[in-house]
């Protein structure tokens, strides 16, 4: 009985492990370090898309402009996402180069964050 007991202890550590390690690298960007994503526009995690469009104090086309000076090739991706209570846009470029980067800008300030 002690031994049946063991074995499920060892499978469930087994099984929060895995989850805390997912936990990890979802809430790590690439070079490992946390990101912690603070807009100055706050709206509750369960705020409809119409109210976060309402929320946003830059358009979708203020985005653009920001990231045509900022970046050169072309802009494949402008989302609004609301992360966490957080209002962001989230835009991809893919350069010139050929690597595809992700960027994150304050839907209130316009900075990349």
């Amino acid at each position: 009985m002690k031994k049946s007991y063991f074995v499920k202890s060892l499978v469930v550590l087994g099984l929060l492990t895995s989850v805390a390690v997912a936990n990890d690298i979802e809430m790590n960007d690439d070079d490992g370090k946390d990101m912690e994503i603070r807009s100055s526009v706050q709206i509750g995690e369960k705020a409809s898309e119409a109210d976060e469009v309402k929320a946003a104090k830059i358009s979708v086309g203020e985005v653009i402009t920001i990231l045509k000076a900022k970046f050169s090739g072309t802009i494949t991706k402008i989302e609004l996402e609301n992360e966490d209570g957080n209002l962001i846009y989230e835009g991809e470029v893919f350069q010139k180069d050929g690597k595809a980067i992700d960027i994150v800008i304050d839907a209130g300030s316009g900075k990349i964050l």
